[in-house]
């Protein structure tokens, strides 16, 4: 009987482990008064070729939503200093 809270908590250490190492893969650290702002990553995105729907802060990278060329839904983050794209994902994709 005491197998399973020792199982719970050393489960629950290692989705929190591989989720602070899922969000370190989108950004680096960078202070927030060096961001460009929201609608500069606006542009960005725009220029690339997205329909952009939604634009927020998210693990310190700016995460914009909305449709790509082909009309797929789609995530990109964006580096909050650069404005490139540091990962890009298609919703469709995750449903596959």
């Amino acid at each position: 009987m005491r197998l399973l809270p020792s199982v719970l908590i050393a489960v629950s250490a290692l989705g929190l482990t591989l989720s602070a190492a899922h969000a370190a893969d989108k950004c680096p650290y960078h202070p927030r008064d060096t961001w460009i702002p929201i609608d500069q990553a606006i542009s960005k995105a725009e220029a690339l070729g997205y329909d952009v729907r939604d634009v927020e802060a998210d693990d310190g990278c700016w995460e914009v939503e909305g449709y790509d060329r082909n009309g797929a839904k789609v995530k990109v983050y964006l580096d909050p200093v650069s404005g490139e794209v540091v990962k890009p994902s298609s919703w469709l994709s995750r449903l596959r």
